[in-house]
């Protein structure tokens, strides 16, 4: 422990004001600040809105071009977020509501990958709403698998309506659903 850190302790300083000036060295629209936003955003929004600070503050960034691609995938992401359809909030993209090796998938999802949002979707199994949500978003953003997932879902569920939606986007999209071998659809 250096000087400086036993005469600060005994005051009630804290250890975080001496690394301050480290701290603040790095401005809040430096670049390296901008960019470390837009790596950590999760949330769809919250990315373009990064990307967006970021590319208009360097645009000749030698990152622009990953960061103009974030962008565009992201806007994906809130677009489907938006539509009705979709039940999925901002704390399902909360790193705290991910298991601990899911959450590059959260940023994945965020970016707009399906298989990313499948993979959250069985992750959260146990928890109906959030599993459905995911699964709705997945299949918004393209996922066949998804669509006749949640299809299986709302039959089971007796809710034939939107099983029959969610199975003909699965059709749709390109999904061949197997056969049944009797006359009850299960």
């Amino acid at each position: 422990m250096s000087v400086l850190q036993r005469l600060a302790l005994p005051i009630g300083l804290t250890l975080a004001l001496l690394a301050a000036p480290a701290a603040r060295a790095q401005a809040p629209d430096s670049e390296a600040a901008l960019r470390d936003q837009l790596q950590q955003a999760t949330w769809p929004a919250d990315i373009v809105a990064a990307a967006d600070r970021y590319l208009q503050r360097y645009p000749q960034s030698p990152l622009a071009a990953q960061v103009r691609q974030w962008r565009t995938q992201a806007e994906l992401g809130a677009r489907v977020l938006a539509e009705r359809d979709v039940r999925l909030f901002r704390s399902a993209f909360q790193p705290e509501a991910a298991a601990p090796d899911a959450r590059d998938d959260l940023r994945r999802a965020a970016l707009g990958d399906r298989a990313a949002a499948v993979r959250l979707a069985h992750e959260a199994r146990r928890d109906t709403p959030r599993y459905l949500g995911w699964l709705q978003y997945a299949a918004q953003l393209g996922d066949e698998r998804a669509s006749y997932e949640l299809a299986l879902h709302y039959r089971r569920a007796a809710q034939p309506v939107l099983a029959a939606v969610y199975e003909a986007r699965a059709v749709e999209l390109g999904f061949v659903p197997p056969r049944d071998l009797d006359h009850v659809r299960k």
